[in-house]
């Protein structure tokens, strides 16, 4: 493991989390933090940061609640016309109304096990249906609490582990449906946890998708200071073409992933895939 220290952090050198394309010899994203280096891979077009901090610095240091915080301010004082022109400009974002996660999974699945990764607290497994069992993988130990009396009481349970220990916990082909929202582009070996999920999904089984989406309007026109930047715990950066990429070399079918799944005028991107029968 190549390891280095970088503004008093252990951080882990990454090649390309897709293709396997060593990067050193990827050119630096202009986007690169001072101390957080984004490279663009040659080969597959990803754009994600070289090193990533250990997942024990990301539990107590880069917490999304510190990160998204410290940037927001960061963005006002340094682009105001921008972040002004962005707040105001949000009813775009509305234009067209999302399903709830829990209608998409009822759209594809009839029951059986759903595994929330990144599952927080427990609120989206709260909203599951009768017919699902809820069950959640969470790092951090304080959130993973609040979820186990819920889902332990529902027959599910709450592993509390970073996403590719929690995956491995779980046979093969034991679940209906995987929920990712606000996750992957935090995880430091997508590829690997993509291959989990294909080997853990039934046959009909499918996986819901939520990332930031690099190619959105809002990230050309806020450029370094779009909401989606936040370093070091934003490790990979998708574009549509990057995340079907993922997705197939898993193995996994593309359900959904239609214009308004991926629309520019949204900062986020949702898909759904799901493991042939």
């Amino acid at each position: 493991m190549n390891t280095t220290i970088i503004g008093n952090r252990k951080a882990v050198k990454r090649n390309c989390p897709i293709c396997g394309r060593d990067s050193d010899t990827a050119m630096n994203n202009k986007y690169s933090d001072q101390m957080w280096v984004m490279k663009t891979c040659p080969i597959c077009a990803l754009v994600y940061l070289q090193y990533a901090p250990v997942y024990e610095e990301l539990i107590e240091d880069f917490a999304w609640e510190v990160t998204a915080t410290s940037r927001g301010v960061e963005r006002k004082k340094k682009h105001p016309i921008k972040s002004w022109f962005s707040k105001h400009t949000r009813w775009r974002l509305h234009l067209f109304k999302r399903n709830r996660v829990e209608d998409i999974i009822t759209r594809y699945v009839s029951g059986g096990n759903v595994i929330d990764i990144g599952c927080g607290k427990g609120t989206q497994l709260k909203q599951l249906p009768d017919q699902f069992v809820p069950f959640g993988i969470e790092i951090s130990k304080s959130e993973a609490n609040f979820a186990i009396e819920y889902v332990s009481q529902h027959g599910g349970r709450i592993v509390n582990a970073s996403a590719l220990e929690g995956l491995r916990e779980f046979k093969q082909n034991f679940a209906s449906c995987i929920v990712m929202r606000a996750y992957l582009e935090h995880e430091a070996n997508p590829k690997d946890v993509m291959d989990e999920i294909y080997r853990i999904l039934k046959p009909g089984g499918v996986v819901i998708i939520k990332v930031p989406n690099f190619a959105c309007f809002n990230r050309v026109l806020l450029g370094s200071y779009w909401s989606g930047f936040r370093f070091p715990d934003h490790l990979n950066y998708f574009t549509p073409q990057t995340l079907l990429r993922i997705c197939r070399d898993a193995g996994l079918d593309i359900l959904s992933f239609g214009i308004m799944d991926r629309l520019s005028l949204r900062d986020n991107m949702w898909l759904v895939a799901g493991k042939s029968e």
